[in-house]
Order: C-alpha cells, then sequence, then structure tokens
C-alpha cells in the first residue's frame, strides 16, 4: 500500500487473503492470492464493537458483531507493512432498546443513506512487542454518516494460537460527522460517545 494513499490502476486495494467460514465473518471480495502472514475478523464471545453514550441520567451501550474486513500483515515482529480495512454495518448497532434503535438508525445515523461504517488503516507506529503481546498506534481514516476524518487510537494485540485478538477504544464526537445529537424530552446526550472493540482476527483458509 503506497503511503500517499493512492493505488496504481488496475490494482485492487486488498489482495484476496482469506476465505469466510460459519464462525467468521464475511470478508470483501477482492482477487488474486498473495503469501503473508494474515488475518480475517469473525465472531466470538466478546462482542466485536461498541460504543457507550452518557447522559443525564442515562447511560447505554451499542454493540454489534456485524464486522467484516482484510487484515494482512507480512513481518509481525515490525509490523510496518501492515494493511487494514474495516467495515461495519451501521444498522446493526443494538442498544438493547427497540424504539431506541430506531430512532438512532432513523434520525441520527440515518443508515438508509449510510448503512455503513468503515475505517482504512494507513500507518501503524509507536509499536513495543514483548512475547506474545503488541501495543502501537493505529492511524487510518474513519468514514461515518458521509464524513471522512483521519483519527489515530491504541491498539493492544495479544497473539492466541493461530490467531490474533485486537481491542482498544477511542472517543469520538458525533458534531464532528454530522450527527444530530439525541434528545429525550428535556435530555440532551453527551456529543461524545466511546467507541470499543475487541476481535479476533483468524488465519486464511
Amino acid at each position: 500500500m503506497r503511503r500517499d494513499g493512492a493505488r496504481p490502476p488496475g490494482r485492487p486495494l486488498f489482495r484476496p487473503i482469506f476465505r469466510p467460514n460459519r464462525r467468521s465473518l464475511r470478508a470483501p471480495t477482492p482477487s488474486g492470492p498473495r503469501k503473508a502472514r494474515s488475518a480475517v475478523p469473525r465472531d466470538e464471545r466478546a462482542k466485536p464493537g461498541a460504543f457507550r453514550r452518557q447522559g443525564v441520567p442515562a447511560r447505554f451501550a451499542g454493540k454489534t458483531s456485524q464486522v467484516e474486513g482484510t487484515i494482512r500483515v507480512g513481518d509481525p515482529d515490525r509490523l510496518s507493512d501492515v494493511e487494514a480495512c474495516i467495515r461495519i454495518d451501521a444498522a446493526s448497532l443494538d442498544t438493547g432498546n427497540s424504539t431506541r434503535d430506531g430512532l438512532m438508525r432513523d434520525d441520527h445515523l440515518e443508515t438508509a443513506r449510510f448503512p455503513t461504517i468503515d475505517f482504512l488503516l494507513e500507518m501503524v507506529d509507536g509499536v513495543t512487542h514483548q512475547a506474545e503481546n503488541w501495543e502501537f498506534t493505529a492511524r487510518g481514516t474513519l468514514s461515518l454518516h458521509g464524513v471522512s476524518r483521519e483519527i489515530q487510537f491504541p491498539v493492544r494485540a495479544r497473539q492466541e494460537g493461530d490467531a490474533v485478538r485486537l481491542a482498544g477504544q477511542l472517543p469520538l464526537k458525533m458534531t464532528d460527522y454530522r450527527i444530530r445529537i439525541p434528545r429525550f424530552l428535556f435530555l440532551t446526550v453527551e456529543d461524545q460517545v466511546v467507541v470499543s472493540f475487541d476481535v479476533t482476527a483468524g488465519p486464511a483458509k
């Protein structure tokens, strides 16, 4: 992947590195095999993605396991050539309240117009590696509600057998993405939400 974000004409952003299975989350459909250490987010007991909103007096969290993506790592020790793209089904976010979920999808996330939340990794830095654990800062572009912004956030990774588990969280402001702040009667939800993720990436099959 070129650091300027451009790609040569006729080449897909990512080559195929895995096939989905019953426990895997569905992957994008680029073509052409490549030998590399590779992974795909797959569903597990822990919820892969969640956000928390705090207000007065309510606090609630939205969760989803509808995550798909591609991760390719050539050198697991350096992570200098890692490539990743992640996509979340925005309408799948579930707060445990169907009325609130409907309002969130229709009036705030507007999932009919903006059905996915996408993250394209551009680089990682600040990598530390001890035994089977890594910590690093991920930098890339988040596309949400029709707005794309550069973001950075810390990631913790741990090798678990032939898979890698990645976890972290990042704060986001809804107004940065032109999302109308929810209001319930005279109560207003805070602008900032905390997005958490916990995914396991398994090798290509």
